[in-house]
Parts: C-alpha cells; structure tokens; sequence
C-alpha cells in the first residue's frame, strides 16, 4: 500500500493535496498531509517503530484516554482553538486507533498543529519558563487519573536501580575490553548511588506519589506559537506511570547545560541556574496546586539524578560495545557518558542553590 493509500483508511476530511516526509525524529516515521476539504485539514500520517513500541494496543490505548482527557480539561477551561491546543488521535474507518498495513507495519494519524515553531533548545529563559509551564499543565490536567489506567510502553524506562543492575552485568561481562578504560566513571556511578536514589526511595515509601507524567521533556516537544506562547505538548510515546520528578529532571537536564548532551569538553558542561530558574518557576506555575510538600522539596534531587540516569545508560552502552545508541565514532558513548555525569556532579556541588531556588518559588505553599 502506498501511504496516500493507507491515509485513506482513516477518518480524514477530503482527498489528499500532498504527503511529504516530516521533522527529524529517529524513531517513528512521520509525514505531513495536507487534504482538499472545507476547511483545508492537515493531519500527521506516522509509522509506528514497533521494534521500540512491542505493545501498539497498549500505546495507543494511552494516548487516546490522554490525549481525550485532555481535551476534556480545555473544554472544561473554555479554551478556544482546540485544534492547536491539543492532539487528536484520528480514527481508522473502521472505528479503530491505527491500522496495520499488509507488511506488518502500524500506521497511525494525529491532527496536525498549524502555525508552530519548535526550538531545539531554549534560547533564553522566556522559553524554558514557558516550555516547563506546558509540561507542568500537561502533568496537572493528567493528575486526576488513575496511573494504573496506562501501561508501561517501555517497561522500567526511568528505573534507576535497573538502569544500575544494566550496569553491573555490562562491567561483569566486559566483552569490548574496555572496562579498564572506564574506572574512574564507574567509581564515582558506584559511589554516587544513595543520592541518586532519593526519589526512588521516596516512591517506594510512599512519600511521593505515582503520577501519569510525559518522561521525555525535551523542549522541542512543547510547539509554540509565533508569538512565543506555548501551544501543545507532543510526542506522547512514553507517557506512563512516574514520578513529577521525571518531567521535572529531564526538562532540566536538557534545558540547563551549558554544553551539549555529547560535548568533549567537559569545561563546557554545567548548570546554568538562571535557566534552572526560569524552568523551575514555570514547572512550579502550572503544578503548584498538585503537588505535595515532599515532591517539592526534593525536586532539586531530579536535576542530579537525570544526568546520571543518562550518564549510567551510555556508560553501559560503551562497555557492552555500543549495542543500543547510534554512535558517530567510536568514544562517542563515553563522551557522552562523561558529559552527562559530569552535569550530574555539577548539579551535587549546586543543589545548595538549587533547593534555595525552589524554596523561594514554593515559599508560600503550606
């Protein structure tokens, strides 16, 4: 099936002017449609990575009772323009969530947002104060579900303690070698274990509470308008069961380096707390209503642990001899893993200032 012809299995508006490849996004395969009808519709045609996504079901049950509930939120709020504020799942003509085609292949459609921008980093700190704001409203318009109510399409995805024991069997096996080139990371991963796992242990406890979070806050997975003003949070694969935390902390992790994610130069690399911020005070705009005490007082612990978690993943990458990331050259994965563990020792020798920062955003919540 051609894809004009797989479109055509949907519930679309008029036949279809043009479907060309869209964005850069490396794991599922998305093209832009623009159709023939009254109102000129323009939907998302994507192809679903099922090696990445194993239970499709279960993903696009997710998305559908978020991106539903969410709509019903703005309604609620009388928020106009819907079309622009939030993702519809578009269903097939049969009534169904996606469709698979005859090469075993899952095809799914989104309303396209018209008349956005997307910043691939926050350029100033209007833009991370706006981005954590609209990932901060998506987390409060979700706080009234039931996390049991959406599966987990990447099972233990932000779990520290298995994201370690990853870690530990690489290091055991060893099968690149490369182990001895790598002491002094693991040294301070292995010494770096009890802080890192305040928020797991809180979870655990039951201080803090499960909650239906986004887990990959990047960003450029908020669209904003062409005034700067957030529009709507995309890219809802990894939506499940969490903590705050992990909104919070990865949102920080990419917003606030002063390097890049695979910078060389680890003197590049470092929070900048004018963006920490901005970001924390946009987070906490939208969320101060729901969450708890102990969520907001050890929020500053997820802008250590992010880095690490990440850290840890492409440390493991590089010893098991780069099996899961795509890799440019052959340090890459250790470059990485070096970078994104030195954020995390900056944000240790920070999280002083960065506990004063969300006492003083949080000052009068009781």
């Amino acid at each position: 099936m051609t894809q004009e012809e797989i479109l055509n299995c949907f519930q679309i508006e008029g036949p279809v002017l043009s479907l060309l490849p869209f964005g850069g996004g490396h794991i599922n395969d998305t093209f832009h449609a623009q159709c023939k009808g009254d109102d000129s519709r323009e939907y998302l045609l994507q192809k679903v990575n099922s090696y990445v996504f194993r239970d499709i079901v279960g993903l696009m049950n997710n998305i559908e009772l978020i991106t539903s509930h969410i709509r019903n939120k703005q309604r609620d709020r009388n928020i106009s323009d819907l079309e622009r504020k939030s993702l519809e799942v578009i269903k097939t003509n049969e009534g169904n969530l996606y469709m698979e085609d005859h090469n075993g292949h899952f095809w799914r459609v989104f309303n396209f947002i018209k008349d956005h921008k997307v910043y691939d980093n926050a350029p100033n700190t209007d833009i991370a104060f706006e981005g954590a704001r609209m990932f901060g409203q998506f987390l409060c318009d979700l706080s009234d579900l039931q996390p049991d109510k959406v599966v987990d399409t990447i099972p233990k995805f932000h779990n520290i303690e298995f994201r370690l024991d990853n870690l530990g069997k690489a290091i055991k096996e060893d099968p690149k070698g490369r182990l001895n080139l790598v002491k002094d990371e693991v040294k301070y991963v292995q010494s770096s274990f009890e802080i890192m796992n305040i928020i797991h242990n809180l979870g655990e406890r039951g201080i803090i509470p499960k909650r239906i979070v986004h887990n990959d806050t990047k960003i450029n997975n908020v669209l904003f308008d062409y005034q700067d003003n957030g529009l709507c949070v995309i890219d809802l694969d990894t939506n499940m069961s969490g903590y705050a935390h992990y909104d919070f902390g990865d949102g920080i992790r990419t917003c606030a380096n002063t390097g890049d994610e695979d910078d060389e130069d680890l003197k590049n690399v470092s929070y900048d707390l004018d963006m920490y911020e901005a970001f924390s005070a946009g987070y906490i705009e939208s969320t101060y209503d729901i969450l708890n005490d102990k969520e907001f007082e050890s929020l500053p612990y997820a802008a250590l642990l992010f880095p690490f978690i990440m850290g840890v993943r492409f440390l493991t990458d590089y010893i098991a001899g780069d099996v899961y990331y795509k890799t440019k050259y052959p340090e890459h994965n250790i470059v990485r893993a070096r970078s994104q563990l030195k954020l995390a020792q900056d944000g240790e020798a920070k999280l002083e200032e960065m506990k004063r920062i969300i006492k003083s955003l949080n000052g009068t919540k009781k």
